[in-house]
């Protein structure tokens, strides 16, 4: 490495970088390179290998060997997978974020998603809107304003809708039908 002071620690930790393709992914943060070494996803390259990315990988003076940037991917197009090897965790913290797809974005959890706007407006626009619930349902609000040209409500159990008042008002026929029906 020409113009490089090899007598500082950080230079004595680093012996060399060099180009090497994966050969093998084996689990975790793990890699066999195409040259023998073995090598771990650095915490600074976000973007996991895959087998035959050519990367490039820091060998240090200990003689562990860390992929620290992925210079191309064999398969192109091909999915990326960003990651932090080690962290239990990734947060992405700036005044805004936008995240934008030409087809389409899926958000995925085991176990729970929170979508919370505290003090602004949480807008979903869609051409068609799909909600499925396999337990329970619970909406909140001060005001609630629903238009639909047509709207159809149907329960296999119990539908009760209960108010201080209550008005049903029809353009022109009101139709109640029931084997019972009890008013008052």
């Amino acid at each position: 490495m020409t113009g490089f002071d090899t007598s500082s620690p950080a230079a004595a930790a680093i012996l060399h970088l060099r180009e090497a393709i994966v050969a093998v992914a084996l689990g975790g943060d793990r890699f066999l390179l195409d040259d023998g070494r073995l090598a771990r996803q650095a915490l600074s390259c976000l973007v996991g290998p895959e087998i035959g990315d050519r990367a490039l990988v820091a060998a240090s003076a200990n003689g562990d060997c860390f992929i620290v940037h992925l210079l191309a991917r064999a398969a192109a197009p091909a999915p990326v997978r960003l990651g932090v090897p080690g962290a239990n965790e990734l947060r992405i913290v700036q005044p805004r974020i936008v995240l934008q797809a030409s087809e389409e974005i899926a958000l995925q959890s085991l176990r729970a998603v929170e979508v919370s706007a505290a003090t602004g407006t949480l807008a979903l626009n869609a051409n068609d809107l799909h909600c499925t619930v396999n337990e329970t349902l619970v909406q909140t609000a001060h005001n609630v304003v629903a238009q639909a040209g047509h709207y159809l409500l149907q329960s296999s159990g119990l539908l009760r809708l209960q108010g201080q008042h209550a008005i049903l008002v029809a353009e022109h026929d009101v139709k109640v039908d029931g084997e019972r029906i009890s008013v008052g």
